[in-house]
């Protein structure tokens, strides 16, 4: 059964790009085709998880060019941290997007029932199938938002700690976009926004978070 879905699911990103090629090659493409053929010019940086329920640019509608787009477990950022022997994708694609790019705004953008999160709060085996496990340094970015997510929350269900962890991973990632020297400088300067979105998955609903009241609003009454 499951090589049969396998294979159809293969099957229609196939088909899916044909119907997309079919349009791309057309007239309404033409224009975009030339520009892009030449460079790129995103005015946003989104920084969201790999989850394949999650994608930022259906979500938005964003359109080719408009979306410079990172995935990576549980939407996290790193601290910076300099040295050779450092393999900071998610650094490596901000860097370029903020220098090169010259992006006016930068989204981290997180979701409920993440996996990653979850494995965050319950803790993750060191190694799986007898080999090493990459999940736990990699969610450990996190680690601050499950400390302030048990004391703020210490009579919350594991499942309600969860999604509370969820939006507070996103303001460590906030707080680690700030420990960049070139985007503290491009915040102070004016020429950065930074953001934090958090999408629930099964309402559609969309949450942002304000600097101002210091909490998770709605996005659509802002």
């Amino acid at each position: 059964m499951k090589s049969r879905i396998e294979r159809k699911s293969l099957s229609q990103l196939v088909e899916g790009y044909r119907e997309f090629r079919q349009e791309y090659v057309g007239d309404d493409y033409a224009a975009y085709r030339i520009w892009a053929a030449a460079a790129q010019a995103p005015s946003v940086i989104m920084i969201a998880c790999s989850d394949s329920r999650i994608n930022p640019a259906i979500v938005t509608h964003a359109g080719l060019g408009e979306v410079f787009m990172v995935n990576n477990v549980a939407n996290l950022i790193p601290p910076y941290k300099e040295g050779k022997d450092t393999h900071h994708s998610t650094s490596a694609a901000l860097e370029f997007a903020i220098n090169h790019l010259r992006v006016k705004h930068v989204i981290v953008m997180g979701h409920s029932q993440c996996g990653g999160i979850r494995a965050l709060m319950e803790g993750v085996a060191n190694a799986t199938y007898g080999g090493y496990s990459f999940i736990g340094p990699w969610v450990s970015i996190a680690h601050e938002a499950k400390e302030r997510t048990l004391q703020k929350y210490p009579d919350h269900s594991p499942e309600e700690q969860c999604g509370l962890c969820e939006r507070e991973s996103l303001l460590v990632s906030l707080e680690n976009l700030r420990t960049f020297p070139w985007i503290k400088s491009a915040l102070d300067t004016k020429m950065l926004a930074i953001h934090a979105w958090y999408f629930n998955v099964g309402s559609g609903d969309m949450e942002y978070y304000s600097e101002k009241e210091g909490k998770f609003l709605p996005l659509l009454d802002k």
